[in-house]
């Protein structure tokens, strides 16, 4: 009778743990929606991979695709693959990468990898789901985002809409 008990008791508990982690979740995942469209890039100074720095206000006047990604996340890896093979058939936007950690040693993608080695602005544009693509017209200012790897055919139809948004 003691071990039905105790079975029922887990069998409780494990049918009730997806409901307790949304409640828990719903309270830490509050700072974690990142950029929305209509907001502005934050300033902010970013390492690049090269040991020099940028300032996220030289960005504007080109239309950016700010892509926060996680090194060894197998979704931000095809992404990357995705972008690599688009982007150079829309050579007007510029492509930054901004690693979700600050160890740079070692990684490698086609287009320049920034860290933020303060947080601060990772911790303003960061999202819990990576990659995390944010399009930032000539302005500065945030166009849309997106959320997820997607395929090479619909890569090239958010840059169409982006280009065509900035017009």
């Amino acid at each position: 009778m003691r071990n039905r008990n105790i079975r029922i008791a887990i069998l409780t508990l494990l049918a009730a743990m997806p409901a307790l982690f949304l409640l828990l979740a719903q309270r830490s995942l509050r700072g974690y929606d990142g950029l929305q469209p209509g907001d502005l890039l934050p300033r902010a100074w970013l390492q690049c991979m090269d040991r020099t720095w940028v300032e996220t206000g030289t960005w504007r006047g080109t239309p950016t695709l700010l892509v926060v990604y996680q090194p060894g996340c197998k979704a931000c890896r095809l992404e990357l693959e995705t972008l690599a093979a688009v982007a150079p058939s829309f050579s007007g936007v510029r492509i930054v990468l901004l690693s979700a950690k600050n160890e740079l040693t070692g990684m490698q993608a086609p287009f320049p990898i920034y860290s933020d080695p303060g947080g601060s602005f990772l911790a303003k544009v960061r999202r819990l789901v990576t990659p995390t693509l944010y399009w930032i017209d000539a302005s500065g200012q945030v166009r849309f985002t997106r959320v997820g790897h997607r395929n090479a055919g619909e890569e090239e139809e958010l840059f169409r809409r982006f280009l065509q948004d900035r017009r």
